[in-house]
């Protein structure tokens, strides 16, 4: 199963002083963004929740049950991000919940013209090298794992908020930016991940990388894959993903790595060349860099 990165948590209201154990609120307003921080403390469905703007959610804690328009239910886990565009609500159940195992999640929202101000400065400032596409949101990919470096963008984000900081307007200003580039980066990686994009000039370099990652893996090839020059494609792979080609490469033989793992018979030393390491001591430390534990105490854990 995989698991994105989880945001750092909050600390929990006192529930002696809460006058609703279901999705009780903390708001912290800023010029350009609202954070609000939710928790429920008891078991509770069909829970409608709507907001103004561009709603950007994280889980924290527990688990819920989200249901928007007419897709099946799917289960929102620490780790896991949504975003809904304006006017959308949505039906949270929380089969879960009680006060041993509250659910929590950080939820940003922006007013919809200050979203569109931000994508229009990103396409002029900052337009995309390959020509044919845009910084834009895509609210058919709503639901994502989180990466590293969207966790690290949202938690700052939230601590700005939080914090008693005469600039923190300008700091969240500049944060946000990063934000929606680093959920547009998210979105078009958990596109490919999922299969959902075919059109993608680079769907078919990801695919030649997954089929070969035990082997030595040549960006030459990878270069003809994107028909692309080699300084072109370096630009561009990392403006799509947030990751230069070779840093993807690693988080493929990791992500690879973990669910070799879970099988007891395989030896570490019999992962790391299986995922196409040939030292295992560098394998180790790029897999607690990555994941926080090394490949031991991950397999111990799961």
């Amino acid at each position: 199963m995989k698991i994105g990165y989880p945001l750092q948590t909050i600390n929990l209201s006192d529930t002696k002083t809460l006058n609703s154990l279901v999705e009780h609120r903390r708001v912290f307003n800023l010029n350009h963004c609202e954070l609000s921080i939710f928790e429920t403390y008891r078991q509770c469905s069909d829970v409608v929740l709507s907001y103004n703007g561009l709603v950007i959610t994280s889980m924290l804690r527990g688990r819920k049950v989200m249901h928007l328009s007419q897709n099946p239910g799917f289960d929102f886990l620490p780790g896991e991000t949504v975003i809904l565009p304006e006017g959308v609500s949505m039906k949270v159940d929380f089969p879960e919940a009680d006060e041993k195992h509250p659910v929590q999640c950080a939820t940003i929202a922006l007013d919809w013209p200050v979203v569109m101000q931000m994508l229009d400065f990103l396409n002029e400032q900052y337009p995309r090298k390959d020509e044919v596409s845009e910084w834009k949101l895509n609210f058919n990919q709503y639901h994502f794992y989180n990466n590293r470096e969207l966790a690290n963008v949202m938690n700052k984000l939230i601590s700005i908020s939080m914090e008693d900081d005469l600039a923190k307007d300008a700091l969240a200003d500049l944060t946000l930016k990063s934000l929606l580039i680093r959920v547009i980066q998210t979105q078009n990686m958990a596109l490919i991940a999922d299969g959902l994009s075919t059109n993608n000039r680079f769907a078919s370099v990801v695919e030649y990388i997954r089929e070969h990652l035990p082997e030595k893996i040549g960006i030459d090839m990878l270069c003809k894959k994107a028909c692309m020059s080699k300084s072109s494609f370096f630009r561009s792979f990392k403006e799509t993903f947030g990751l230069s080609p070779m840093e993807f490469i690693i988080r493929e033989r990791i992500s690879l790595a973990k669910r070799l793992l879970v099988n007891p018979t395989a030896t570490v030393t019999d992962v790391c060349y299986q995922v196409g390491f040939n030292n295992l001591h560098y394998f180790s430390r790029l897999f607690k860099l990555l994941e926080g534990v090394t490949p031991t105490s991950y397999r111990q854990r799961v």
